[in-house]
């Protein structure tokens, strides 16, 4: 195990890492700026929610209450006897 450490030392040893943690973020800021100065478009912060369309204009045509929806039908093709090599063809 590690040494205790006093408050004071506590105290230094944080505002380190968040002076290490500032410059980062500061290197990354300006690295940032530059593809952005040269054109390339940077990555999004963060992935904001889906985009709203725009409203359609004008009429939809809206079914019938008492006619029936159709539901699709999955059309299968008629089965062949797959013929193997120990019966002879007929």
């Amino acid at each position: 195990m590690g040494k205790k450490l006093r408050k004071s030392e506590k105290l230094d040893l944080i505002l380190s890492e968040l002076a290490k943690l500032r410059s980062e973020v500061k290197k990354l800021v300006r690295d940032r700026a530059a593809i952005a100065h040269q054109g390339v478009k940077a990555k999004p912060r963060s992935a904001s929610g889906p985009k709203k369309l725009p409203k359609r204009t004008g009429a939809r045509d809206k079914p019938d209450a008492d006619v029936a929806r159709s539901k699709p039908v999955l059309v299968q093709p008629p089965q062949v006897p797959q013929q193997t090599g120990r019966t002879p063809p007929q």
